[in-house]
């Protein structure tokens, strides 16, 4: 098992906050201040940008003239807590960072999780952002929609995981005792897991908003937005699953790719829901062929 990457990426980024809709977004950046192509990342459901940390630091080290962004949602990290937010809430305070921090400029995405499930509310709601600037996106662990269908088709369920979230709106995710939550993170990942991975996905969810997490959540069981990927045709695409991902299996990233005929769909063995600790150099080097990519075709001036 190889040693966790060191996480100091942290201590040579920058610190920015977005103001949209009277809510502060906390967002982070790091490399090149005049870059050709600009990374922007976006996370999953409890966690934070720090889900990302890894990844952007070597993809900076990998390649010094880009730009890596990462924010956190509503109600999440260092952003606002918040008593409510829906998908569409978090596609719209994607359009505002991007505004404020990355006005010019191709883009390559990456959505993890509810991060990609977001990229497609932006597609929706936002669609020349996704026309005008997008030069490659990764969806990673993620869906667009469907999610827990064998549960849902049980008649009844839908009501208990509403009540199981109303439940949780009241309750402050706890960060400790460390080594007994690290085992129901444990759940979530693939085989042999990084503790110091294990840790920081438990301290991102102790440090998200309870209401947010289960205003999202429910916005996660609403979520299908299968039309709006075919935004993305003719982007460079790739999509990502590991092989133990339950949450959002490699059924979804082929239901994904199915919608994007130039897709490349990559599963990873053995991985399960966090790609971006779990198989930090897989995603790195995926995000690393968009950029050159996004790279090549704003040097021969060709829309991105």
């Amino acid at each position: 098992m190889s040693p966790p990457m060191n996480p100091s990426a942290a201590d040579v980024a920058s610190r920015h906050h977005v103001a949209r809709d009277d809510t502060s977004l906390n967002v982070v950046e790091w490399g090149s201040a005049q870059p050709a192509v600009t990374v922007v990342l976006t996370h999953g459901w409890t966690l934070s940008h720090r889900i990302w940390e890894d990844v952007a630091a070597a993809l900076v080290r990998a390649d010094p003239t880009v730009r890596v962004i990462a924010y956190d949602h509503r109600g999440h990290g260092d952003s606002a807590r918040v008593s409510t937010a829906s998908i569409e809430d978090l596609a719209d305070d994607l359009a505002a960072v991007i505004g404020a921090r990355v006005p010019r400029g191709p883009i390559v995405f990456g959505g993890h999780s509810l991060g990609g499930m977001t990229l497609m509310a932006l597609a929706q709601r936002h669609r020349h952002i996704i026309a005008e600037r997008a030069a490659g996106t990764a969806f990673v662990a993620t869906s667009a929609g469907d999610l827990l269908g064998a549960l849902r088709a049980v008649p009844g369920s839908d009501a208990v995981l509403r009540a199981a979230l109303a439940v949780g709106a009241r309750l402050t995710m706890p960060s400790r005792p460390l080594w007994l939550l690290r085992q129901v993170a444990r759940g979530a990942f693939g085989r042999h897991p990084r503790r110091h991975d294990l840790n920081r996905a438990v301290l991102q969810g102790a440090q998200s908003d309870p209401r947010a997490v289960a205003a999202l959540g429910r916005s996660i069981l609403r979520h299908r937005r299968y039309p709006a990927v075919a935004a993305f045709a003719g982007l460079d695409v790739v999509v990502m699953a590991g092989t133990r991902d339950w949450l959002t299996s490699s059924g979804h990233a082929s239901r994904i790719a199915a919608q994007l005929p130039d897709a490349e769909l990559v599963l990873c063995s053995g991985a399960g829901h966090f790609l971006p600790y779990e198989r930090r150099e897989v995603v790195t080097a995926q995000l690393l062929h968009l950029i050159a990519n996004a790279r090549s075709r704003a040097r021969s001036g060709v829309a991105g």
